[in-house]
């Protein structure tokens, strides 16, 4: 035999045990392979450009042009508002909490401004911000009624916005998650907030300076939303709702005014931001229905 064909010979089985191998498959026997499929309920636009960072938190840094965005938004806000006025309207088990928290404004700069200029006051918001702001938690079991619980209180409606009120409303698919943030205008008017946020009340976090109203006397606060929206989590193959979060910061300015043994210090600025972030988890699954499903 010559050596081109032995040559030759050598190379066809060495194409034969390749194609071999790629016949073959890589799976134990036994085994099959899986794969999961999600059926997407509502196909929506979303925002390719955007990802996750190590905390799980999401990046948006859309490349739309602006026509697209305005049209994304448009189909996108669409859809928030017609799922998540469909929560109220089901059972679930809700679970919700509040974290506030205040802090320093900033200048144009970015340099913190002091609470007030007086450091007597800045020194004593500054020891008495934990009892200022004070968050909690609420359960509600599955089939009890939570619709006092969720904004808007005591209404058939979660959101009445519409699209004059949003900045924009961006969508973002992972898997079977879908996750929608809708950010409102700056700045945000109260009006607007009363379509979808409950209000706090101020005077809770004023309420320690009226307790020492011997001594200072406290003016009705101004008050600026900016930076405010509502992130939906939702599960993409249902269209329901799991988790409605709401994010709110305001600027908030008042007056205060030493009497009594005080009186030395007038009148004074008291500023700073107020930041509120709420958050309302809903779960469908029915105890009942499990329960017989597992016995």
């Amino acid at each position: 035999m010559s050596r081109k064909l032995i040559a030759l010979t050598a190379v066809l089985l060495t194409f034969a045990l390749l194609f071999g191998f790629a016949g073959c498959s890589l799976i134990p026997e036994g085994e099959e392979e899986t794969t999961t499929t999600v059926n997407v309920k509502t196909p929506l636009p979303t925002d390719v450009t955007s990802s996750k960072d190590e905390n799980g938190n999401i990046i948006t840094d859309t490349d739309y042009s602006p026509e697209a965005l305005a049209k994304n938004t448009a189909t996108v806000f669409e859809y928030f508002n017609k799922v998540i006025n469909e929560v109220k309207g089901k059972k679930a088990a809700l679970n919700y909490s509040t974290r506030p928290d205040i802090g320093q404004c900033e200048d144009e700069e970015g340099n913190r401004i002091p609470y007030c200029e007086n450091e007597y006051i800045a020194a004593a918001i500054t020891g008495l911000k934990s009892k200022m702001v004070k968050g909690g938690s609420t359960s509600i079991p599955y089939g009890q009624e939570y619709n006092r619980e969720v904004p808007i209180k005591d209404t058939l409606f979660v959101s009445k916005l519409d699209a004059k009120d949003i900045e924009s409303a961006t969508c973002v698919d992972d898997g079977a998650v879908r996750t929608i943030t809708v950010n409102l205008k700056n700045p945000v008017e109260k009006s607007t907030l009363n379509k979808a946020f409950d209000q706090e009340n101020m005077d809770t976090v004023l309420s320690e300076f009226r307790k020492a109203e011997k001594y200072l006397k406290v003016d009705e606060p101004e008050i600026t939303y900016d930076d405010c929206s509502i992130i939906i989590t939702v599960n993409i193959e249902t269209d329901e709702v799991t988790q409605i979060r709401y994010e709110k910061s305001a600027d908030v300015s008042t007056k205060v005014t030493g009497t009594g043994t005080l009186e030395s210090i007038g009148e004074q600025t008291v500023r700073f931001m107020f930041y509120s972030t709420t958050t309302y988890n809903l779960d469908y699954t029915d105890p009942d229905a499990t329960a017989i499903a597992e016995s």
